[in-house]
């Protein structure tokens, strides 16, 4: 199966891409997040099998639907 890309919320990576192998996916979620700057806002997370979590950019209908494509 192809991996799919989705935006990385995390700042600490050498990208803002993300590719998951949708067959590696345990669960997705919506979460709200406050910032520093007390802004909220909602952030997608996906769980793997091998135990990372990714906040994503995309919202969680987004990433559902990309995670389905065939």
């Amino acid at each position: 199966m192809a991996v799919k890309m989705f935006t990385n919320l995390f700042k600490g990576n050498a990208s803002d891409s993300v590719a998951i192998n949708p067959a590696h996916v345990v669960s997705v979620w919506e979460a709200i997040q406050v910032t520093e700057a007390n802004e909220v806002s909602t952030v997608t997370s996906l769980f793997t099998v091998t135990g990372q979590t990714f906040q994503l950019e995309d919202t969680y209908l987004e990433v559902v639907a990309r995670l389905n494509e065939v």
